[in-house]
């Protein structure tokens, strides 16, 4: 039995995405605002208890979420990777859009989920903890929130 998936291509020419937006709706129908909650009340439990690879990895997912959806509530490009969404943040930063850079969170956070994830490790968090990167995220889809209504 096999089955398929339809899927809008997103294409590149030079350094250009075009039609990202296929690529987010494709992701999740779910608007981003919705999905960075979701994912901060799945990580919440996990910060509460210690257990730093549900933390970080759901941390790591509410962030991005709201910083997308930021981005897209100032206009800001986005590209589907990682490490742009970092890029993304400063730029909100640098507009004065939001109050915190929100980049080292996210920078910090994607190593953190890396090593929790693919080397079983606890994660060098810096000078935070799992509660100090949880309340930064909580401004953060918080701002998203108020960005969206």
């Amino acid at each position: 039995m096999s089955a398929s998936l339809s899927c809008t291509a997103t294409k590149r020419v030079g350094p250009e995405l075009i039609n990202p937006s296929a690529y987010h709706a494709h992701v999740s129908p779910k608007d981003k605002p919705q999905l960075a909650r979701e994912h901060l009340e799945r990580a919440l439990p996990a910060v509460m208890a210690d257990d730093y690879t549900e933390a970080v990895t759901w941390l790591f997912a509410a962030l991005e979420a709201a910083i997308a959806a930021l981005a897209d509530q100032h206009g800001v490009t986005i590209e589907p990777k990682h490490w742009k969404k970092a890029d993304a943040a400063e730029e909100l930063y640098a507009r004065q859009a939001v109050p915190v850079d929100f980049a080292p969170a996210l920078r910090t956070l994607n190593e953190a989920r890396k090593k929790a994830v693919y080397e079983g490790e606890e994660p060098d968090l810096g000078d935070q903890s799992l509660e100090d990167l949880a309340t930064d995220i909580e401004m953060a889809v918080r701002l998203a929130e108020r960005g969206a209504s």
